[in-house]
């Protein structure tokens, strides 16, 4: 599936799900703290950044001044760290979950792991496909066989 469409989902139903993962966790601790513990969230977000934001944006901008684009991975020092402040900082709790887990360096090495794996099998599957090169002489055009290629006929009686 594209990026276009992954992108399309995620943005369409994450607040679908953070809406719904808010509702259950206010059921379970109580409207009150559920506002707190969102609020104490963002807040840590904004802290985060403000304390770590300016030296690993620096270093993320070393890093793509040196790289480009190849830069942008997990395991670039300080990008982890950035990305969860940033995700700390959006409200829901889905974003928050995902956040604080990637400043722990434990969960980070598992995700870029799972990213690297997929990105290779993506790359693999479109290079692997069968091409066979033919000379303009060992090869002819088929007819177009298929239901929909064909016309009906009218017949008179």
């Amino acid at each position: 599936m594209s990026l276009v469409k992954w992108a399309f989902i995620i943005f369409v139903t994450l607040p679908a799900a953070e809406l719904g993962a808010f509702v259950l966790v206010a059921l379970m601790i109580g409207w009150l703290w559920t506002v707190v513990l969102f609020l104490a969230t963002s807040l840590a977000g904004i802290f985060l950044l403000r304390r770590y934001g300016r030296s690993d944006l620096g270093r993320f901008r070393d890093a793509w001044a040196s790289d480009g684009l190849r830069a942008v991975h997990l395991e670039t020092p300080g990008f982890a760290a950035m990305l969860g402040g940033i995700l700390l900082v959006f409200p829901g709790f889905i974003t928050d979950l995902i956040g604080a887990a990637l400043l722990v360096p434990s969960f980070r090495r598992w995700a870029s792991a799972m990213l690297r794996n997929l990105a290779r099998k993506r790359r693999r599957g479109r290079h692997d496909a069968p091409v066979i090169d033919l000379e303009p002489d060992q090869w002819h055009r088929l007819p177009d066989r298929s239901p929909k290629g064909r016309r009906k006929s009218k017949r008179r009686a």
